[in-house]
């Protein structure tokens, strides 16, 4: 009897993921909770608009991102640092911080230089005639700050997390870091407000089919991630993954959409850019309010650039 339960189990399927998949495949399902958490908050926040602080923390950059993703860093044991950078790497968190910020000034350059375009019509942004550059700034203020707040704890968690638990090598973490944040923000959230804002049930449905085909490209990268690791095609054969990949398939093409649109793309790479030297800010400084304030100084520029265009031309 014994052997031949030795037999069976030598001919029964493997199911088992390696590390890397099952690692990356967490976070993939931290995203997609996460997109559910930022509608939920949404929903709630418009109902709270105008109320002080109360709206604020209700806010999609609290209530559903800042928050969950502090909780979720704790439970997985990589919370992010909230020190200061240390001596010997002073130097390098406002160089980090500031660095998205000045590429938003030198893509509204180089689009008014080599296009003949303007940023601020790219991305959408809009001013009335007579408000100035305080009055914009002050309005948009405690937006940015927030969604500083919000996108910077997530961009220290998942770097962490690809770290100290997929394994990955600080540039790699980075960029996974980046790849993640993005797909997030320019997918996943910008489908979930849509639903909450016009509500229809095929919207339901793509914003599952987008949660589904998160996890799966989580988990479909981490396996050919080690596929690619072993140099052999022995972690990507098995036709078990066949669904797992297709899903994953599907996340990867809507990803590449929100590139190519025209003129919407711009938008998506200044966030991608953004995000990545955030992430590079974080693994140099350690410090979770190095790229806290990169991407808060990024979503302002994008608004005061926007608005120093519009009154200019």
């Amino acid at each position: 009897m014994s052997r031949f339960a030795t037999a069976v189990r030598a001919f029964r399927p493997d199911r088992s993921l390696p590390s890397e998949a099952s690692e990356l495949g967490r976070i993939g399902l931290f995203l997609a909770c996460l997109a559910v958490a930022s509608a939920a908050s949404y929903w709630v926040s418009l109902r709270l608009l105008g109320v002080p602080v109360v709206g604020a923390l209700a806010s999609p950059n609290v209530a559903g991102l800042a928050v969950p993703t502090l909780v979720y860093a704790r439970y997985r044991g990589v919370p992010p640092s909230f020190g200061l950078p240390e001596r010997s790497r002073i130097t390098d968190a406002p160089a980090a911080a500031l660095a998205p910020g000045l590429a938003v000034v030198a893509a509204s350059a180089l689009l008014a230089v080599g296009f003949d375009a303007s940023l601020a019509a790219l991305v959408g942004w809009t001013y009335h005639p007579e408000a100035s550059v305080g009055a914009a700034a002050a309005r948009a203020a405690e937006d940015v700050v927030l969604s500083g707040l919000g996108f910077g704890f997530l961009v220290a968690a998942v770097f962490d997390l690809a770290s100290s638990r997929v394994g990955l090598a600080p540039a790699r973490a980075a960029v996974a870091a980046a790849a993640l944040a993005t797909f997030f923000q320019s997918v996943l959230r910008d489908a979930a407000f849509t639903l909450v804002v016009f509500p229809k049930p095929w919207r339901v449905t793509v914003l599952g089919l987008l949660l589904v085909a998160t996890v799966c490209g989580c988990v479909a990268v981490g396996v050919t991630y080690r596929s690619a690791a072993e140099r052999s095609l022995r972690p990507v054969s098995r036709p078990t993954l066949a669904p797992v990949f297709a899903f994953g398939l599907l996340g990867l093409v809507v990803f590449g959409t929100v590139f190519v649109d025209v003129p919407g793309g711009v938008e998506h790479v200044l966030w991608a850019l953004a995000f990545g030297l955030a992430a590079v800010g974080y693994q140099r400084s350690r410090s979770v309010w190095v790229p806290a304030a990169a991407l808060a100084l990024f979503s302002i520029s994008v608004r005061l650039v926007g608005f120093v265009e519009l009154a200019a031309f």
